[in-house]
């Protein structure tokens, strides 16, 4: 009669070290087996299923495990052939000598779509997107979820300043490039009445500002340092906009007009519109933002009607707030987000550069006549003007 085994007797630790794969993919997970009896058990077979039937009935063969010992097996995880992030079941359970268990996969595991991608026209080797929108809309706070999403670890990655202080994004532009995904994100300062108001957005999608552009630098005045560096604009320019505001601007008319004729000049790269701090709608889309309720449905919809945008362009951001550990949750929206912005980036991109097309020639420098100053009257002595005092030179990033 073969002995009854509990949960005290064999322990089981689990670990994903499969290369990062595509939704529908099989993946590969470490599995470690502690014996905590002291008697062998006995070979045997450990079966991994999952309750919706995401993960395919699959198993490897254990050998023996001494007393007090353990051993560590490697199982490929066979997966339906889904298409669709929200498909994905992360939880895995497992049978071995009648003790069952689950484990839980990561959501950065199945971005391996994402390495995948390849740009190739020498003169923008990444796609660009820019997070812009409303100040205060948690740009950054989403710039900081992808991190998190894209991170091997489970703790929580905090690389975009938030919030205000010494060290925030909100004034200059920011790049983030992703690592070993060539999608670079530029993080900007938020949109009021009074900002973007000398054609900055234009020349921000069109590559002209760099990465450490102050929001408060006037053009001319870097006029030189511009046009030297024209002829890398192409790796500057945007081929996507996340445009964030936060839900309560939807009720604010003079917020959803500066919302409406801002949207009119990155119209042209599809945009996709973020709906941030949902939650504070509805709590429980922290837990399932793949399953909005009622409410959060009706938060769209409002938002297609005051904006007139398309429903299917109307996205809502969760980001971490208190959490210390990630969640598949949060990171799964994160990633249709994601996916769907590069998506939208990849297409722009090839519109732009057809991939019969050639090497785009490089802009030419305008050469710009120097301003005549005015003349004084002979008779007027104008007072000598204190030598300003120098600034330091900002420096850039092209």
């Amino acid at each position: 009669m073969q002995k009854a085994y509990n949960t005290e007797d064999i322990q089981f630790d689990f670990d994903v070290n499969s290369r990062k794969v595509a939704v529908g993919e099989n993946f590969t997970e470490t599995i470690t087996i502690h014996n905590e009896t002291s008697s062998p058990l006995p070979a045997t077979r450990l079966v991994a299923t999952s309750s919706s039937g995401y993960v395919r009935k699959c198993g490897v063969q254990v050998p023996q495990v001494p007393p007090y010992k353990e051993v560590t097996v490697e199982l490929e995880v066979r997966v339906s052939p889904v298409t669709s992030v929200e498909q994905i079941d992360p939880i895995i359970t497992y049978s071995y000598h009648g003790v069952t268990t689950t484990s839980s996969v990561p959501m950065h595991i199945f971005t391996g779509k994402l390495n995948q991608l390849r740009p190739y026209h020498q003169s923008a080797p990444n796609y660009n997107i820019v997070l812009f929108g409303i100040a205060g809309a948690s740009k950054s706070s989403f710039m900081n979820s992808i991190l998190a999403l894209l991170s091997t670890k489970n703790d929580l990655v905090h690389r975009a300043a938030v919030g205000g202080g010494e060290h925030h994004n909100s004034r200059k532009l920011a790049k983030f490039e992703l690592e070993n995904i060539p999608v670079t994100l530029w993080d900007t300062w938020g949109l009021t009445p009074t900002t973007y108001t000398s054609g900055d957005l234009q020349q921000l999608l069109d590559g002209i500002l760099p990465a450490n552009w102050d929001m408060d630098f006037v053009f001319d005045e870097f006029r030189d340092q511009l046009e030297l560096n024209a002829s890398t604009r192409d790796s500057r320019a945007q081929h996507g906009v996340l445009f964030f505001i936060p839900h309560s601007s939807l009720d604010k008319q003079d917020e959803t007009e500066l919302i409406k004729s801002t949207f009119e000049q990155v119209k042209h790269l599809n945009p996709m519109l973020l709906l941030t701090r949902a939650d504070e709608v509805d709590g429980s889309i922290r837990a399932a933002p793949h399953k909005p309720s009622a409410d959060i449905i009706e938060l769209k919809n409002q938002a297609s009607r005051v904006l007139n945008i398309p429903f299917n362009r109307i996205f809502t951001t969760i980001n971490y707030t208190t959490e210390k550990k990630k969640t598949f949750a949060i990171d799964r929206n994160t990633y249709e987000i994601l996916e769907t912005a590069i998506g939208i980036a990849e297409q722009n991109y090839i519109n732009k550069y057809p991939q019969t097309q050639a090497r785009r020639p490089v802009p030419q420098t305008t050469t710009h006549a120097p301003t005549s100053a005015t003349v004084s009257s002979p008779s007027a002595t104008p007072a000598p003007k204190p030598k300003p005092v120098p600034k330091p030179k900002p420096v850039f990033s092209w």
